[in-house]
């Protein structure tokens, strides 16, 4: 059977991710960390992803942990809000470069003619004061009987009556569609971030790990219950097992499981943009063929 529907629905189980902030370090040339952290947010948007920690693997790459949660939020932002939210910045060189997510937050009408009736929209407030006024990408400002902080994003729904438009504010928790994701760089190590996160379960990715063809039942039964799952990448530079050891803890104590999601690699070594969108296929898939509830 042929699974295809836009807007995709919200996961029923949320799916996290925690990055290295040295994720960039590698590469010299801003172009060049710009359209990784692309791939990035690319295989965020493409399998539901809805939060992205970036945590420090390691001192003296805080400065690549802040471009990263920039741009991967810069990325998420709907084009007509950009401009608002992100003033110009030498971080975002290259972000014009990169492909759009497309995701159902970006995908909107500016016509009000073809706005649908209860329609969530992202906006950013330009006024605030007793009330506030809203930027939703619509030609006009819409005021909001609430005090907001003025340059703050927020979720929207649009109420259309005799052929004029209103906007209640909303949050992300009311849209039942996949809203994008949100990028955080804690600031803090491997396994301070995986206890900031507090999920249901955490699921480690390592080439040393079980091959995840031996787990498919268990962690398939696993994730039926689970509400929120949290996924962990390594470095470039070092595996989880290497990051975890100069934290002086044990990969094992942080993460409910340790898989290999490409066994038999054809390349000596896997790239954390690879081994994201191998692992978050994998998930996407066992998420699919859970039955509905």
């Amino acid at each position: 059977m042929s699974i295809l529907v836009w807007p995709p629905p919200r996961r029923k189980s949320k799916i996290s991710v925690a990055i290295p902030a040295s994720l960039t370090s590698d590469l010299p040339h801003l172009r060049d960390k710009s359209v990784r952290a692309g791939i990035v947010a690319r295989a965020a948007a493409l399998f539901r992803v809805e939060d992205i920690y970036i945590y420090l693997d390691r001192h003296g790459v805080e400065s690549e942990g802040e471009f990263l949660c920039k741009i991967l939020n810069y990325l998420n932002t709907p084009q007509y809000l950009r401009k608002r939210i992100y003033p110009i910045s030498p971080f975002l060189k290259y972000a014009g470069i990169l492909p759009p997510l497309k995701a159902p937050h970006h995908t909107v009408s500016g016509n009000l003619k073809t706005i649908g009736r209860g329609e969530f929209r992202e906006g950013v407030v330009v006024k605030s004061g007793r009330s506030s006024l809203v930027d939703v990408g619509l030609g006009k400002l819409y005021p909001i009987s609430k005090r907001l902080r003025k340059g703050s994003r927020v979720t929207v729904r649009l109420v259309k009556r005799r052929g004029d438009v209103s906007v209640k504010l909303a949050s992300k928790e009311d849209v039942n569609v996949y809203w994008g994701y949100t990028a955080y760089f804690t600031g803090c190590s491997l396994h301070k971030t995986v206890s900031m996160v507090n999920a249901d379960m955490v699921l480690a990715t390592s080439k040393y790990g079980e091959i995840i063809y031996n787990l498919l039942d268990e962690f398939s039964n696993t994730m039926s219950t689970c509400r929120n799952l949290l996924i962990l990448f390594g470095s470039p530079h070092e595996s989880l097992f290497d990051i975890c050891k100069r934290e002086g803890v044990k990969l094992r104590d942080l993460a409910d499981y340790i898989v290999n999601t490409i066994p038999l690699q054809g390349c000596e070594t896997v790239r954390t943009e690879e081994a994201l969108l191998a692992t978050l296929s994998i998930i996407n898939l066992l998420s699919c063929s859970q039955p509905s509830s």
